[in-house]
């Protein structure tokens, strides 16, 4: 079999994203997997992110074998990627070719970090991660809710953030261990993005937590989820939850997502408690400098 790899960068055309589609479903269907989340293909025509696909096709055919999706969430040049091959075609060294461009298209854009995304079950994507220089980082569990038809009562206020910047990082500081920049560029990303909604979870006026909703066409996911220290056990994380699944309802969505890393047994419960279940889990390797 005779393979040509290209590189586009996104967004993708509209031609090329059914054959992307095709791919997927096909790999799906075969191996049980949620490729779809794992190389963002719902955002694949999105003009605000930035990053680039590599696509493998036979020559012979003119079909799409191969697919690697690399995106620049945050536009810091730090890149995550992930692959995925034909179940029919992955004898025919289109991974390690596809590979290579990848390093290529690194190098060509100055990236200062790669991070590929793998599902916890595929044992050779793993071992050929570690042969060349990537070491395991973290563990994620993506996990799915059914949108809520109407808005639960709760005694906090669920606002968009207008100029409670201050307050906010706070919030992050405490939550996550951001920094005091770290803080305040997540917040502007989170406001300069248009698919994007900031919200902020108050009581008295005073800002206790937040969520920001990415909606990204066909799925709404929450991410940013976080409670200040103080606040936490008193339902904070469950309002701005039910606001999301409520605010997915009204948008048309079926279904809300999140992600969660595997060691953070305390939202693994609070999201479980708000119905969330376990749609996938994801390995994230890191390329050793």
């Amino acid at each position: 079999m005779d393979i040509s790899v290209m590189t586009v960068s996104i967004p993708v055309d509209g031609e090329t994203l059914e054959e992307i589609k095709i791919l997927v479903d096909e790999a799906t269907h075969v191996d049980l997997i949620n490729y779809s989340h794992l190389l963002n293909v719902t955002e694949l025509m999105d003009y605000f992110l930035k990053g680039f696909c590599i696509l493998a096709y036979n020559d012979d055919s003119d079909q799409l074998v191969g697919i690697l999706t690399a995106i620049d969430r945050l536009g810091t040049i730090d890149y995550e990627w992930s692959a995925l091959v034909l179940p029919s075609a992955r004898k025919a060294g289109i991974a390690s070719k596809m590979f290579q461009e990848l390093n290529r298209n690194l190098e060509l854009r100055g990236a200062t970090a790669a991070i590929a995304l793998v599902p916890n079950t595929a044992t050779i994507g793993q071992d050929m991660l570690t042969s060349n220089g990537y070491s395991h980082e973290i563990s994620e569990i993506t996990m799915v809710a059914n949108t809520a038809p109407e808005q639960t009562k709760s005694e906090f206020e669920i606002a968009p953030f207008v100029n409670e910047g201050d307050e906010l990082i706070n919030v992050l500081k405490s939550a996550f261990g951001d920094t005091q920049e770290e803080a305040k560029e997540m917040i502007s990303f989170n406001l300069q993005t248009p698919n994007r909604k900031l919200m902020l979870a108050k009581q008295a006026n005073k800002v206790l937590g937040t969520a920001t909703t990415v909606d990204n066409q066909e799925q709404l996911w929450i991410t940013g989820l976080a409670v200040h220290n103080d606040a936490r056990g008193k339902g904070v994380a469950k309002a701005l939850l039910n606001w999301c699944k409520h605010e997915a309802y009204i948008l048309g969505k079926q279904q809300v997502y999140l992600d969660v890393e595997t060691d953070n047994d305390i939202a693994l419960s609070v999201y479980q408690k708000q119905g969330f279940q376990t749609a996938a889990h994801t390995l994230f390797y890191r390329r050793k400098n």
